[in-house]
C-alpha cells in the first residue's frame, strides 16, 4: 500500500531566495531534459524512481519563528517503507546540500533519514485511491493498454474474430450463460466479503475518536459531514433520524466580489497568507499543469476548535480506508491521494492533494459531491464564508487566499487519470484471463 510523508523544515534565514531558485530550476525541468547545459545545476531524477507516485516542494511562511521566515515543505506518496523512500530520493537527488542544506538543523545526506523522522507529520486523514496499486503496476497496466488497444482494433475487421470463432468449444448458450451468472455470483459474494472485513475495525475506530476529540465533537462532526450525503441509504437514514440537512443559504448572490489579480490578504483578523507577497503570482502558476494537478492548501484553526476539527478528520480516514471503494471517494473519482494534516501545535491545518483536471473543475466536484463535508473541514478556520461551501465563490476566494504554490511538482504517469486507471487495471485482467481461456479451448481442440 502506497504511504504519505510531509515534511515541514525550517529554512535559514537569508537562505530562502537561493533555495527558491534551485526548486525552480528542478520543477521548470522536472523530467531533466535540459541536464546537458553548459552550467551544471543541482537535479533530482524522479523518473528513475521506483517508488514515487506524486511529489512535490514549496516554501511557506513560518509564522511561529517570525514574520519574516520560512519553511521548507516537502510532500510525496511513495510505495515501501520510508527508509527505502529515503535512500532513493538520496540516491537520485544530485547535490543534496543544494536543497536540504538550506534548512535549519540538516547535517549532511549520511544524516539524512534521522533528519526527515524529526521534521515529519503524520496525517490526520489519509485517502488513497488505489491501495493495492503501486507505480510499476500502474505504468505496467497503462502500457499493456497502449501496446493492445490498437492490434485489437486492427483484429477487430481482420481474421482473429474468425479463428477465436473456430476455437470456441461449442457450448449450448444456456450453460454460457449459467457459467457467466456463476461468476458473477462469486465476485459479488466475494466483494461483499472483502468489504465487511474492511467495515470490521469501525468500531474500535469510532472508539478512539471519541476518547482523543470527545463524544459530543464525534457526533457533530460525523453529522455534519453526511448532511448532504442523501444519496446514500445509511446516510440519508440517520439524517431523518436526528433531522440533520444542510442549511439553505440566505442569498442566491455570492458574498463577495472576486479578483483573483488582487494582491491576498487576510480574510479576518486572525487569519493568515501562507506564502509572501513575492508568490501572490496569479492563480494559473502551476495550478493546471499536466493531467494531475497539486492543491496544498494551509488555514489558520481557531483556538479551542482543534478536537472538533481531529473529530472530522477522523471520520474521513476510517471512511477513506474502511469504506471507499477504488478510486472513488464518496462518489468523487478525480483524486488519487488526499490527505489533511495538522501542525504547529494544532495551530493549522494542511490540505495536500493530487487530482485529475483543472482547479475549477476539481472544486466544483467536490461542492456537489461533499458540500456538508467542506463546511465540516473548514468552518473552524479563520476566514470560512458564513454562509459555507454553499455560496461557491466566496469558497473558492478562501481556497485561494490560503493556497501554496508548487515550485516542484512530479508525477510518476503524468497523463493516467483515476479513471484511466480504473480501466486499465481492468482490461490487464481481462487480457489475462481471456489469454488463458484462450489456452485451454486450443489445447482441448487440439
Amino acid at each position: 500500500m502506497p504511504q504519505g510523508l510531509t515534511v515541514l523544515c525550517a529554512i535559514t534565514p537569508g537562505e530562502e531566495e537561493r533555495l527558491r531558485a534551485v526548486l525552480r530550476a528542478i520543477g521548470n525541468d522536472i523530467r531533466g531534459r535540459k541536464l546537458n547545459e553548459a552550467v551544471e545545476r543541482p537535479h533530482i531524477d524522479f523518473p528513475s524512481s521506483l517508488r514515487i507516485h506524486f511529489a512535490r516542494f514549496a516554501i511557506l511562511e513560518d509564522p511561529e519563528r517570525g514574520p519574516l521566515r520560512k519553511r521548507l515543505l516537502y510532500s510525496s506518496n511513495y510505495d515501501g517503507d520510508l527508509d527505502g523512500h529515503l535512500a532513493e530520493l538520496t540516491a537520485i537527488t544530485s547535490d543534496m546540500d543544494a536543497i536540504w542544506g538550506a534548512c535549519e538543523g540538516y547535517a549532511g545526506a549520511a544524516h539524512f533519514a534521522a533528519f526527515i523522522r524529526s521534521h515529519a507529520h503524520q496525517p490526520e486523514a489519509f485517502y488513497i485511491a488505489f491501495r493495492e496499486e503501486t507505480v510499476g503496476s500502474i505504468q505496467d497496466a497503462a502500457a499493456v493498454r497502449r501496446l493492445t488497444a490498437p492490434l485489437l482494433d486492427a483484429a477487430s475487421v481482420g481474421p482473429l474474430p474468425a479463428m477465436l470463432s473456430r476455437l470456441s468449444p461449442g457450448d449450448p448458450t444456456w450453460l454460457v450463460e449459467i457459467r457467466r451468472a456463476s461468476a458473477t455470483a462469486t465476485r459479488t459474494l466475494a466483494g461483499a466479503l472483502a468489504w465487511l472485513i474492511r467495515a470490521l475495525p469501525i468500531p474500535l475506530d469510532l472508539y478512539r475518536a471519541i476518547v482523543r476529540c470527545g463524544l459530543r465533537n464525534v457526533f457533530a462532526g460525523g453529522m455534519q459531514i453526511i448532511a448532504s450525503l442523501d444519496r446514500y441509504v445509511v446516510f440519508r437514514l440517520l439524517n431523518r433520524i436526528f433531522r440533520n440537512h444542510v442549511q439553505a443559504i440566505a442569498s442566491p448572490y455570492s458574498s463577495v466580489e472576486l479578483d483573483n489579480c488582487a494582491v491576498r490578504v487576510p480574510l479576518v483578523p486572525g487569519d493568515e497568507i501562507p506564502v509572501g507577497q513575492d508568490l501572490q503570482a496569479p492563480p494559473t502558476f502551476r495550478e493546471d499543469v499536466v493531467t494531475q494537478n497539486q492543491l496544498t492548501v494551509v488555514t489558520v484553526v481557531q483556538p479551542g476548535q482543534v478536537d472538533r476539527v481531529r473529530a472530522v478528520m477522523a471520520a474521513i480516514d476510517s471512511y477513506a480506508r474502511r469504506l471507499s471503494p477504488r478510486g472513488s471517494l464518496i462518489g468523487i473519482s478525480t483524486i488519487h491521494f488526499v490527505r489533511w494534516v495538522l501542525f504547529d501545535n494544532g495551530r493549522r491545518l494542511m490540505l495536500l492533494s493530487d487530482y485529475d483536471g483543472s482547479w475549477e473543475s476539481y472544486i466544483d466536484e467536490f461542492a456537489v459531491m461533499i458540500l456538508s463535508g467542506l463546511d465540516a473541514i473548514w468552518q473552524t478556520s479563520y476566514g470560512f464564508p458564513p454562509e459555507g461551501a454553499k455560496d461557491l465563490p466566496a469558497f473558492k476566494r478562501f481556497l485561494r487566499r490560503h493556497q501554496v504554490p508548487s515550485d516542484v511538482f512530479y508525477s510518476a504517469y503524468p497523463e493516467e487519470t483515476v479513471l484511466n486507471i480504473v480501466n486499465d487495471r481492468a482490461f490487464a485482467a481481462a487480457c489475462s484471463e481471456a489469454s488463458t481461456g484462450l489456452a485451454g479451448r486450443f489445447l482441448r481442440q487440439v
